[in-house]
């Protein structure tokens, strides 16, 4: 198994757009720099995306994604995801009703009725009677944060939740 080896000062720049104002990731009430009040961004690793070396363009060549925040994110969804009000997660699992249901990433929604591609498939949950059950999300190994169609998007009402609990950590 390869190893990913950088030297020290080829990614620089943290990439989170947890904290970015005008964000396609997160476009509800991210958080603020002002939000940290004494404290830097590298004060709470888990709420960074990733890493790039460039400033301009976020790509798969350049960008560099953090298990500390696919953590995160794992852990949040996990725990949260069966009390999300998000109208068409329900409305999707309503009309599977049992099964694995996979949670997909929005920044490339397939055709109706098709699946997402393995690397825009966020997560799968159990569900049974149309209903999520608690703590059966698994995180899909294959989805990427950044691919080909740009960073990975959820949808408004997972995307609160995550920010939530971002506030929640930064809060603490």
């Amino acid at each position: 198994m390869q190893k990913l080896v950088a030297r020290v000062g080829t990614f620089k720049q943290p990439y989170s757009r947890l904290f970015y104002t005008s964000s396609v990731l997160f476009k509800s009430e991210p958080i603020r720099y002002d939000d940290l009040g004494q404290r830097s961004i590298e004060d709470y690793p888990e709420l960074i995306i990733g890493w790039s070396s460039s400033t301009d363009t976020l790509n798969t060549r350049t960008f560099v994604e953090n298990g500390k925040f696919v953590d995160f994110l794992t852990k949040t969804l996990k725990e949260n995801i069966h009390k999300v009000n998000d109208t068409n997660l329900k409305a999707m699992a309503d009309w599977q009703k049992e099964g694995w249901m996979h949670i997909g990433d929005e920044r490339d929604p397939p055709a109706w009725g098709r699946i997402n591609f393995p690397e825009d498939i966020v997560g799968s949950v159990q569900l049974v009677n149309g209903i999520i059950q608690e703590g059966t999300y698994q995180p899909m190994p294959a989805h990427r944060l950044i691919s080909g169609k740009g960073i990975f998007q959820l949808s408004e009402p997972l995307t609160r939740c995550v920010i939530s609990a971002a506030k929640a950590k930064v809060s603490q």
